[in-house]
């Protein structure tokens, strides 16, 4: 079976494989990230918080970390998964 969700935004349609991405990037148009950075940078936010959601072995407060990953965007972005997470977790 395959599956994919839809997103209309802005004119445009975004296609994922799952729901939990489709989720991560409502959290990011509410956070703002089109606007405050740019489409591509929503599409990197996205890819970024659900490797991090799929690479914890905790189980990880998903809307919590779309946050998180957003307001901290510009400090964040260039760091490896772990430390991402690790300095999330310090706190949650």
């Amino acid at each position: 079976m395959d599956i994919s969700f839809h997103i209309n935004y802005k004119g445009n349609i975004y296609t994922y494989k799952s729901g939990t991405e489709t989720m991560i990037f409502d959290y990011g148009v509410h956070n703002e990230i089109d606007r405050k950075y740019s489409m591509k940078t929503l599409k990197e936010y996205v890819a970024l918080v659900y490797e991090l959601y799929l690479s914890d072995s905790n189980d990880t407060p998903l809307g919590k970390l779309c946050d998180y990953v957003a307001q901290h965007w510009k400090k964040i972005k260039s760091k490896g998964r772990y430390d991402i997470l690790e300095e999330f977790y310090l706190t949650v």
